[in-house]
């Protein structure tokens, strides 16, 4: 059953929420974890809910890497298409002119675009700028609490938006943008941007995880592994998975909020894999 949050009246959409520039964005990658991936793909489209949508950006990035098959599949993005794509650096740099110093992000699922958008900025030597950004994901959980399923392709065929998901971009960016606008007249009274912000969930860019980190002293053994670039045998519990016995070689450790992270060559695999720190019931270094 869809739960509808009462909408307040029209006096509620202040002049503030009216005219505050918001902008809109979605980015395709070259997989799902943004210390390993690349953007391949930076959709946005600009608005104000008053005057509707201004402007819009779209840009294919050449990652520098080959793009997996299996995501190829998912939003049709090839190498070819990319070859002679600028590279991430000129890329955000267009797209954070394009944003403006004052206007608002929106994203849905904003945590997984900002992880990827923060790695290639570190990666890019970019100063980590003071944009907040709402996640509409939250804003759909707090007005239309219990829906099946709060995925873009779901909420945009449920509020009848579009049919599909095209998985571009610049066409995701357009369903997020439409949205934020069938969503904010359910908002409480908000004057000014830092009302907006103290009422919603917002992120940073600089949110995502970090591109290195040091393990915790309980691990120091572990950490010299990685400091000596030598082989460790780790005992792995992956999700819905029995213990596997695995030799990898640790490229580095990243942190995601509270949790770390292995990214290391899985010899069983002969491929780059990530391993979350909990899931290892334990480890034996190996000799070179």
């Amino acid at each position: 059953m869809l739960h509808i949050v009462p909408m307040p009246s029209q006096a509620t959409l202040t002049e503030y929420l009216k005219r505050q520039t918001f902008v809109a964005f979605d980015t395709e990658t070259t997989g799902l974890w943004a210390p390993t991936n690349h953007v391949v793909e930076i959709g946005a489209v600009k608005f104000s809910v008053e005057a509707g949508e201004l402007d819009d950006f779209q840009q294919l990035v050449n990652p520098g890497r080959p793009i997996p098959d299996e995501v190829i599949r998912i939003h049709g993005i090839t190498d070819d298409a990319v070859r002679n794509a600028p590279g991430i650096r000129s890329v955000l740099e267009s797209f954070l002119s394009f944003c403006g110093e004052n206007s608002v992000l929106v994203a849905h699922n904003a945590p997984f675009d900002i992880s990827f958008l923060g790695c290639e900025m570190e990666r890019s030597g970019i100063d980590f700028t003071g944009h907040r950004i709402l996640d509409s994901v939250d804003i759909y959980h707090r007005f239309f609490p219990g829906l099946e399923s709060y995925s873009l392709e779901s909420l945009a065929v449920l509020f009848e938006i579009a049919p599909s998901q095209k998985h571009r971009a610049l066409q995701d960016a357009h369903l997020v943008y439409r949205l934020f606008a069938n969503a904010v007249e359910r908002f409480p009274m908000i004057d000014s941007r830092d009302d907006l912000l103290r009422q919603f969930v917002t992120y940073g860019l600089k949110d995502g995880p970090a591109l290195s980190a040091e393990l915790p002293p309980e691990y120091s053994e572990l950490q010299r592994v990685v400091d000596e670039n030598r082989p460790v045998k780790i005992y792995y519990q992956g999700p819905n998975q029995p213990v596997t016995c695995r030799i990898i070689h640790v490229k580095n450790v990243f942190q995601l909020g509270t949790r770390y992270y292995l990214h290391a060559f899985c010899e069983e695999v002969r491929a780059e894999r990530t391993f979350r720190l909990d899931r290892v019931e334990k480890y034996e270094i190996l000799a070179d």
